[in-house]
């Protein structure tokens, strides 16, 4: 499956797992199941969200940096997901409310 995604995938694919590796180390949870999902989100966090970690940072697009932007997405992807949804829910709840 790796080699269909060409180096550039495969490249941000396993920077962004092991982002999310980092991140479950450094975490509070370590469970089996937990690390299972901060490798899988991660992984898919570094492949999909490198772009806008490189224009966020305003850097150019290497090969260098786009395995830093995906291991950085990696490690913050699952705690921009909890993020973003607890904003939603919070704003859900205000409309709900008023």
């Amino acid at each position: 499956m790796l080699c269909t995604l060409g180096i550039e995938g495969e490249r941000t694919l396993l920077a962004g797992a092991f982002g999310g590796a980092t991140r479950w180390i450094a975490s509070d949870r370590r469970t089996w199941q937990a690390a299972v999902l901060a490798v899988a989100g991660g992984a898919l966090a570094g492949c999909y969200v490198w772009p806008m970690i490189l224009w966020l940072l305003r850097m150019e697009e290497r090969p260098q940096t786009i395995a830093m932007a995906a291991f950085l997405a990696g490690t913050l992807g699952i705690s921009g997901v909890r993020a973003l949804s607890a904003v939603v829910d919070a704003r859900a709840r205000k409309m709900r409310d008023a």
